[in-house]
């Protein structure tokens, strides 16, 4: 029999966020944090500290999150993953399971953060893209949206796209790309940078739409930045058709 060791793990889970009270561990709400800990503590018998490379709110999905823990164990790679989403409820799976070097952390280690947000934009409603994306009945305007797509890009302040009751000191953000591809009524929206703040991806995204259905020119965008003022953006795109898509070290 192996010999246990204290090893550095990192995790990549995906999780369908409809039924969650947001990433973070609270009282008597149902969280991913919650769960994945109470997985782990049946695995390796032991209580487990983690560290995700980002939050999540209410509502929000992700396709691949990195989760960083240590653990004395002497079980396989291959063993953890199907023992834990064995624990796990069917919308929460580990998707891949590797070991990181020691002081590891996901948080702390993560580079970039790529955030995709999903539309549905046809009259009627669809079955297989309702539940996970915002429906927009109303036509929009794919090009205006690029358009005021390259103008987010840069390093600058995002006060604008930031929610209120937000605990960040640091409004700088660093946006290396946002994209908007459509094809056969979806339209995906591409966020890339080093951070976001508070809801700050979704505010994007509400204003990028607001933008397609031609109640904010594109040509606004540096203003709307330029005043720090959460006012003068758009509407708040709903927690739904948000998906963390992945995290670079």
């Amino acid at each position: 029999m192996s010999q246990a060791t204290n090893s550095a793990f990192l995790l990549i889970l995906e999780y369908d966020g409809t039924r969650f009270s947001g990433w973070q561990a609270q009282p008597g709400l149902r969280t991913v944090q919650a769960e994945l800990v109470g997985a782990l503590k049946r695995l390796f018998k032991a209580p487990s500290s983690i560290t995700v490379a980002g939050r999540t709110d209410a509502g929000v999905h992700a396709l691949k999150q990195a989760v960083s823990f240590c653990a004395s164990t002497a079980i396989p790679i291959f063993n953890i993953q199907h023992a834990l989403n064995a624990y796990l409820p069917r919308d929460i799976s580990v998707a891949q399971v590797r070991r990181s070097p020691k002081g590891f952390n996901a948080r702390h280690n993560a580079k970039i953060k790529v955030y995709e947000y999903h539309i549905w934009n046809r009259p009627y409603r669809s079955v297989w893209n309702g539940a996970n994306a915002w429906h927009v009945k109303l036509p929009l305007d794919v090009g205006l949206m690029r358009k005021a797509a390259k103008l987010l890009c840069g390093k600058r302040d995002f006060s604008s796209f930031e929610a209120k009751n937000s605990v960040l000191k640091s409004k700088i953000a660093s946006l290396s790309s946002v994209r908007v591809s459509s094809r056969a009524g979806v339209i995906i929206i591409t966020f890339t940078g080093n951070r976001f703040l508070y809801k700050m991806v979704r505010n994007m995204a509400g204003t990028l739409v607001d933008v397609g259905l031609k109640k904010i020119e594109p040509e606004k965008i540096p203003s709307i930045l330029s005043s720090k003022k959460r006012s003068w953006a758009g509407q708040t795109a709903p927690a739904s058709g948000l998906f963390l898509k992945r995290i670079i070290f």
